[in-house]
């Protein structure tokens, strides 16, 4: 396939674009600093430092998509080549039109972000386990987080219409209620919990299980049975934590801590569930974890049915929500009022709350669907995560190598900072993980900075530049897919009616009518008219002839001619 080809494809919707092209580099031409003999300049490009910043000449730039002079990038130099669709020695070719754009991204995540995240420690700088094929393939998920005795498990049982509880189909479960569980679906129910858990290699989050503490404190556990809505969506039930457990988690290397800030990064939606309570709490610490994530948090102010009035109500949600506001700084959160169970007191009160049930149940009815906008935008923050500690190490290990400080000022950290002005949603970004240099840093003893390899970071750019908006627009097109289980209705009181089911209609008989042909009679013409239209009905009878048709008749005709 020649670039011209590639172009055209890709201008006709076929075929995204490449993020890679062939490089020839040599080691003293990547981010090298100016000398005093530089010629001048035509455009100046940025270098990731500004300590004694240099630049290079460049010229305009054909690229791939939109942002053709690509200003922002690390100031590289390289010789390029023709531009082919190629990773190396492999092409991609798949189109998501095709075979759909969730599933077009594993291979884009194998080729193009794998390299530059192993190659920078990404899972030990941030404690965490990188995407793989089977997460990024996984059904849609929701997590369901919170306060003690506030209702998670309620809320889950709730959606399964699950009167005894998800628990009572396999009662071990009740056993080890410390631990997240994942429910999902299988005709036979089954947990798998410790060295099971971890030998089920095709259970999406098996990753985690790293994380898991030993016997029976908090692990990660898979339990499955059979359910109709676990069919197109799964559940993850987080263990109760209480205010001791708050201290210190963050220095946890297993348990809790780890598994849900882990978790958080991947699911799908999550709803974060607690009562009035928590603003004398130190919650704020699990809201700070949301942060980056708000886009896809809903906060329940559950037991709603426990308030007298729709006064008192409103105001411990205004608090609540001024609670959530000072943890967060990403957007206004999605707060809704929620009950499992009880009655409300007033109308007025149904009505409030029964519109924030009814949000709430629209939001799962087109889960199947939406699911994957946020799944894209988890995917896009990973990615940025990746290329952020790939520059600060490139920063640190040119640092190591002058002298003077070597840890990073802020003016490096705003000329990194810069090398993101070009990609969508990089305010947000930069603004959220604000400590992500610290945490960088701190683990230079542990972790030797490495400097960027320059074909796999222009790679990386120009897929966040170019095919992943090109797959996220794609997927703005696929068709709707709902929830098919029958949801429960916003009163959690009331059963919701089955559909009725049509009869089927059988037939026992069939009728037919043949005319008979009647001799013609030239006296008819002479007849009155009021003598032509005085017909008998029984008359009209003789002038057909009823064949009636029954089971017996069918069998026997079919008997007869060995059908």
């Amino acid at each position: 396939m020649t670039k011209d080809e590639v172009d055209n494809d890709h201008e006709k919707g076929k075929v995204p674009k490449s993020a890679k092209s062939e490089h020839k580099h040599s080691n003293k031409n990547i981010l090298r600093r100016k000398s005093s003999s530089s010629k001048k300049l035509d455009k100046p490009k940025r270098a990731l430092s500004n300590h004694g910043t240099k630049t290079f000449p460049t010229k305009e730039h054909k690229g791939n998509g939109p942002n053709t002079k690509d200003k922002n990038r690390p100031n590289i130099k390289i010789k390029k080549k023709k531009k082919y669709v190629l990773f190396g020695t492999k092409k991609i070719v798949h189109d998501p039109k095709v075979i759909g754009c969730v599933p077009s991204l594993p291979l884009f995540y194998q080729q193009i972000i794998i390299p530059v995240r192993d190659r920078h420690n990404y899972n030990d700088i941030t404690k965490s386990v990188g995407w793989d094929s089977n997460e990024i393939l996984a059904k849609p998920t929701v997590l369901v987080v919170g306060a003690s005795e506030a209702g998670k498990t309620s809320l889950i049982n709730y959606l399964l219409r699950e009167k005894k509880g998800y628990e009572s189909h396999y009662d071990v479960v009740k056993d080890y209620k410390s631990s997240f569980t994942h429910i999902a679906y299988d005709d036979n129910p089954s947990l798998l919990r410790g060295a099971d858990a971890v030998a089920a290699k095709s259970w999406a989050f098996n990753e985690m299980t790293r994380y898991n503490k030993q016997k029976n404190d908090c692990q990660f556990q898979f339990f499955q049975y059979k359910h109709e809505l676990l069919q197109d969506i799964t559940f993850i039930d987080s263990p109760p934590i209480s205010e001791s457990m708050l201290g210190d988690m963050d220095k946890d290397t297993t348990g809790y801590y780890p598994i849900l800030s882990n978790l958080i990064r991947k699911v799908d939606l999550i709803f974060f569930v607690a009562t009035s309570s928590i603003v004398s709490t130190s919650m704020n610490k699990i809201i700070s974890l949301l942060n980056p994530y708000n886009y896809k948090t809903v906060f329940c102010l559950s037991k709603s049915d426990q308030y007298r009035s729709l006064a008192d109500l409103s105001e411990d949600r205004k608090n609540f929500n001024n609670y959530i506001i000072a943890s967060i700084s990403s957007g206004e959160p999605k707060v809704i009022c929620t009950y499992f169970k009880g009655i409300l007191p007033c109308d007025d009160m149904k009505e409030y709350v029964h519109n924030d049930m009814e949000t709430l149940l629209a939001k799962i009815k087109r889960f199947p669907t939406q699911y994957k906008f946020a799944r894209f935008k988890s995917l896009q923050i990973h990615m940025l995560e990746i290329l952020y500690i790939a520059f600060v190490h490139h920063e640190l290990r040119r640092k190591e190598k002058t002298v003077g400080p070597k840890g990073l000022l802020p003016e490096n950290i705003v000329e990194i900072n810069k090398c993101f002005d070009d990609i969508p949603n990089h305010d947000d970004f930069v603004k959220n993980f604000s400590k992500l240099p610290e945490e960088v840093f701190s683990m230079i003893d542990k972790i030797k900075p490495k400097s960027v390899l320059i074909a796999d970071i222009d790679c990386l750019r120009s897929f966040l530049l170019n095919d992943f908006p090109y797959i996220q627009a794609v997927a703005e097109n696929e068709p709707e897919i709902l929830v098919k289980f029958l949801l429960p209705l916003s009163d959690p009181n009331k059963e919701p009616e089955q559909p009725k089911k049509e009869k089927k209609r059988v037939i026992k008989e069939v009728k037919l009518v043949i005319p008979q042909e009647q001799p013609d009679d030239e006296e008819d013409d002479d007849d009155d008219e009021d003598t032509k239209n005085s017909v008998k009905p029984n008359e009209q009878d003789k002038n057909h002839k009823v064949i009636k048709l029954n089971v017996s008749a069918f069998d026997k005709f079919f008997k007869d001619n060995n059908l």
